[in-house]
Formats: structure tokens, C-alpha cells, sequence
């Protein structure tokens, strides 16, 4: 096989969705990684070995093309993940919004990731939709509802008619083009914080540690954690601002975080 080549494409081969990057593609190659199917590997692992090389390869280059690419290949089955897991109590959920906050803290947090075996994104990726679905349970109600007359209740009407569908498919791309600018924006905005304070938020957001456990694994108070917590997010929402207004965001060399 030429080095510039893509390997024999079969039906649902996830190379079909990984050919808008070929320069990441070749930077997989160089880093030793074989590009097609294994004999002993079924559809599944084989996606779970790529996809865990890219990540580590997300991680060592911060590349938003490799994050993108990551994210068009294992999207389908993070999302088929999440679904099996909203039973009827958990119903009241988006699916959509909670794969949305899972590979925004991918993103964020590419430092935490490891990888010790083939599958090892699948594993990691997991435990983070698992930590987000969990504190989406903690705050938000089973269902919404809107008064009607005579003191009813009932659920509302969250479908889309025909028309919203249409709109909605048309703006799809504008709107994932969107969302890789906030999260481009939003890693650098990151990277300006602290090594404590990124530390503080990988542990509290990611890892879905409390206050306290966290606290006491970066010898701090519970009440001192959930302000280094206030005030990084504000920071980073910040800075963000200033570089969606035009301003550079510069990175704080050397300081501590008060």
C-alpha cells in the first residue's frame, strides 16, 4: 500500500468518515499506526483502536483537526452509548446535549487522557459521559410542564414541525462550525489558567469529583476549592469574551491563581 493511500474501504468502514483529513490520517501513519482492519479485529475494536490514537494524537498536538476528526468517528457510538443508558427515570434528558458536554470536556482535558491499551479512549470517554449525565440528573427536573387552563398540567411539545426541521438542517453546519470556534476558544482561554487551577477543573468537571475529595487530593479546603472552581470559570468566560471581541488572550506566565 502507497504511503499516501487509504486503506480498501468497506461498507460503514469508519475511513469513510475520517477522508475530509487526510494530513491527520498521515500523521498516523508516521506515528506507526496501521490504517486497516486487523484479522482478529471486528468492526468495534477497530474503531476502538483508531480512535484512540487519535486522541493521543489530539493530545500531543492540541490539533482542532484531529479533535474534529476524533469527533466524526466516535460520535455514533458515544451517542448509541448514551441513549442505552436513559431508561424511562432519565427520559427527561437530551441525548444530544449530553454528548455535546461529554466531548466538550474531551477537549478540554486532552492531558488527562491515557493510553494504556486499544480501547482506552472508548473506556475514558465513557467515564466522562458518565460524570456529565450525573450531574445533569442533580440539576434539572423530570419533566417540564406549562399551566394550562383550570390548573392542568402537561408535558410540553419539544418536536419540531416541519418547517423548524428544515431550518434546522440547514443551519447544522453553521452551528457545528460555531461550536469548534467556542471550543477552540475556549482551550485557550484554559491554558492561561494556573496549573492548579487546571488541575482543580479537570478534577471537578471531568473526573466528577466533589468538593471535598478534590480538596483533599490538592491539599485545599472545600470552601477554598469551590472558589478557585468560581473564579477560573470566570476567567476563562472572560477571556473568551475579550477574544470574541477582537482582543488577544494572553497566557499568565507564572502565576498562581488567588
Amino acid at each position: 500500500m502507497r504511503p499516501s493511500s487509504l486503506p480498501a474501504e468497506r461498507p460503514g468502514c469508519p475511513f469513510q468518515r475520517l477522508k475530509p483529513w487526510p494530513d491527520v490520517l498521515k500523521r498516523l501513519r508516521e506515528r506507526g499506526v496501521v490504517l486497516a482492519q486487523g484479522p482478529t479485529e471486528d468492526r468495534s475494536a477497530f474503531e476502538n483502536r483508531i480512535g484512540t490514537r487519535l486522541m493521543a494524537l489530539y493530545r500531543d498536538s492540541r490539533d482542532p483537526a484531529c479533535f474534529e476528526a476524533l469527533y466524526v468517528l466516535a460520535r455514533p457510538a458515544v451517542l448509541r452509548w448514551i441513549r442505552s443508558l436513559l431508561n424511562r427515570e432519565l427520559s427527561h434528558l437530551d441525548p444530544a446535549e449530553l454528548l455535546q458536554d461529554t466531548f466538550l470536556n474531551v477537549f478540554r482535558y486532552p492531558s488527562a487522557f491515557r493510553e494504556d491499551h486499544p480501547a482506552s479512549f472508548r473506556v475514558w470517554v465513557r467515564t466522562i459521559a458518565g460524570n456529565v449525565m450525573r450531574r445533569a440528573c442533580s440539576r434539572r427536573q423530570p419533566l417540564s410542564t406549562r399551566e394550562l387552563s383550570l390548573e392542568l398540567y402537561e408535558p410540553e411539545d419539544h418536536d419540531a414541525g416541519p418547517s423548524l426541521a428544515a431550518e434546522h438542517g440547514e443551519e447544522s453546519h453553521r452551528l457545528r462550525a460555531a461550536w469548534m470556534l467556542f471550543l477552540f476558544l475556549y482551550e485557550k482561554a484554559f491554558r492561561t489558567l494556573s496549573q492548579r487551577d487546571r488541575r482543580t477543573l479537570q478534577l471537578v468537571e471531568v473526573e466528577g469529583l466533589s468538593y471535598r475529595d478534590a480538596g483533599e487530593l490538592l491539599g485545599v479546603g472545600r470552601s477554598n476549592m469551590k472558589m478557585i472552581v468560581f473564579r477560573s470559570r470566570k476567567r476563562i468566560a472572560r477571556k473568551m469574551r475579550l477574544a470574541m471581541n477582537g482582543s488577544v488572550v494572553r497566557p499568565r506566565e507564572g502565576l498562581g491563581a488567588a
